[in-house]
C-alpha cells in the first residue's frame, strides 16, 4: 500500500504541472494534501477526471485561496472520513481530515505558518496538541494503529534544515515548535523517516523559491509521517520525492508491507 503527503501549495495550479501524469505512474492508494487553496466549486471538472479510480474529499478553508487539506482514496478502500478537529477556529481553515481504514487510522493535517513575526505561533502550538490528543484518544478507542501525516511546519533537528544556526529565531524552528515534536515521540509516535534514515543529512521537502535554493539544495524538512512505535515493522520504505516539481514542497512516498 502506498500512502503520499504533499503540500501542494495550491491544487488547481498543481493540476496543471503534470499531477495526473505523477499519479498514474506511482499509483498510490492514497494521497493526502495539504495546502490546496480550493473550495469544491473550483475543481469539479479536475474531481470528476479522478473519479473513476479515487474518492476524493475536500475540505477547504472558509477564505479564498488559502489553506485547506484533501484527500484522495483508492475506491477499494473502504474507509470512514471525518473533517475537522471539532473547534472552529481551526476547522475554518480546513486543517485536519481523518480517515479510518479496516486496520489504521490516518491524520492528514496542515499545521499553521508561525509567520515571521511569531504572532501565530500560540495557535499553531494549540493545534498540535489538539492533533496529537485526537491521535491518542483514537488509539485508545480503536486500538489501530495510527498515521499522523501533513505539512508540520517544523524543522524537528539542526539536520533537519540547511542553515540552523541562522534561523533559531525563526518560525519553523523555535525551539518551543520544536518541543512539538519531542512531545509526539515521548507519546511513542515516531518519525518515520528518522527510523529508517537517523543520520542522512541535506535531505528535505521544502524550498523557499527565492535564490535558486531547491536547485542548491537549501531547504528544510518540514513534511512527516509519524506512526506509533507498533506501526514501524509494517513499512517498507519512505521516501522523498525531490525530483517531482509542482510546488514548494516535494512529495513523502510512505511504503507499507503487503
Amino acid at each position: 500500500m502506498k500512502i503520499v503527503s504533499w503540500n501542494v501549495n495550491g491544487l488547481r495550479a498543481i493540476a496543471n504541472k503534470n499531477f495526473n501524469n505523477w499519479s498514474d505512474k506511482l499509483k498510490p492508494d492514497v494521497i493526502a494534501l495539504q495546502e490546496i487553496k480550493a473550495h469544491h466549486t473550483d475543481v469539479e471538472q479536475l474531481v470528476q477526471t479522478w473519479s473513476s479510480e479515487y474518492n476524493t474529499y475536500l475540505y477547504p478553508a472558509e477564505k479564498k485561496g488559502y489553506s485547506g487539506t484533501a484527500l484522495l482514496i483508492r475506491k477499494k478502500h473502504k474507509t470512514n472520513i471525518t473533517l475537522g478537529i471539532n473547534s472552529k477556529e481551526f476547522d475554518t481553515e480546513g486543517r485536519l481530515i481523518t480517515a479510518e481504514f479496516d486496520s489504521f487510522i490516518l491524520l492528514n493535517g496542515y499545521f499553521p505558518n508561525g509567520q515571521r513575526d511569531h504572532a501565530r505561533v500560540e495557535y499553531k502550538l494549540e493545534f498540535s496538541k489538539k492533533v496529537l490528543q485526537l491521535a491518542l484518544k483514537l488509539k485508545a478507542e480503536t486500538k489501530k494503529d495510527i498515521i499522523i501525516t501533513g505539512d508540520f511546519n517544523t524543522a524537528h533537528k539542526e539536520i533537519d534544515l540547511a542553515n540552523p544556526k541562522s534561523n533559531i529565531n525563526s518560525t519553523g524552528f523555535l525551539p518551543i515548535e520544536r518541543e512539538f515534536i519531542d512531545e509526539l515521540i515521548n507519546n511513542k509516535f515516531l518519525d518515520v523517516f528518522r527510523c529508517f534514515y537517523p543520520e542522512k543529512k541535506d535531505e528535505y521537502t521544502w524550498w523557499t523559491y527565492r535564490s535558486n535554493c531547491r536547485e542548491r539544495n537549501i531547504g528544510w524538512r518540514l513534511d512527516y509521517f509519524f506512526v506509533n512505535e507498533e506501526f514501524i515493522p509494517k513499512i517498507k520504505s519512505i521516501t522523498h520525492q525531490h525530483e517531482i516539481l509542482g510546488s514548494d514542497h516535494c512529495p513523502v512516498l510512505l511504503e507499507l508491507r503487503e
